[in-house]
């Protein structure tokens, strides 16, 4: 135990302890979040929710609580399919990392690279790109559903015409049948 108080043996403890309280603290910090970090960065769902949401809105049409407006340029609506098919996944990723102004979009969007992680990202991108996919999908099914509430109608009209069609049949039997009796009476 002498050695180590020795002057030589502070030489090397100071800086051995210094070393090990450094890597107790970078280790600690990797194990604690705090509860904002816990909650908000469960699902890239909630990420957007918590950071993009009140600019882009809760659903990603664009119209968050900062909506406005005089507000220009509006925030992107990302459930228009048309335009979310023009932007790469690169394009989102390197949007969200380095903020809009660093694809020559709006300086209103700040940077988030250092927020989160490059997996967040990439799951926030996804997400951001399943948003007018979404969109896509209920158009689609809106338009099966005209289509068959179309069939639907058509059908009903189908069997009207039927129905029309049947019923004209039987009163010209029916007619044609009582002249035809008519004759046979008057001949014998």
């Amino acid at each position: 135990m002498s050695h180590f108080l020795s002057s030589k043996g502070k030489f090397l403890f100071v800086p051995l302890f210094v070393l090990n309280v450094a890597a107790g603290v970078c280790f600690a910090k990797e194990l604690v979040t705090s509860p904002r970090d816990s909650e908000f960065m469960i699902s890239a769902k909630a990420s957007f929710e918590y950071y993009c949401s009140p600019c882009h809105g809760k659903e990603g049409d664009g119209r968050g609580t900062f909506y406005t407006i005089d507000l220009n340029p509006k925030p992107r609506n990302f459930k228009d399919a048309a335009y979310m098919a023009t932007r790469s996944e690169a394009d989102l990723t390197q949007s969200i990392t380095g903020g809009a102004a660093s694809v020559g979009k709006s300086n209103l969007c700040p940077p988030w690279g250092n927020i989160f992680t490059e997996a967040r990202i990439t799951e926030m991108v996804s997400y951001i790109k399943g948003l007018s996919v979404e969109e896509a999908a209920k158009e689609v099914v809106a338009e099966k559903e005209a289509v068959v509430e179309g069939k639907k109608s058509a059908n009903f009209k189908s069997a009207l015409r039927w129905l029309f069609i049947a019923v004209i049949t039987v009163a010209l039997a029916g007619g044609a049948i009582s002249e035809w009796k008519k004759l046979k009476s008057e001949s014998i």
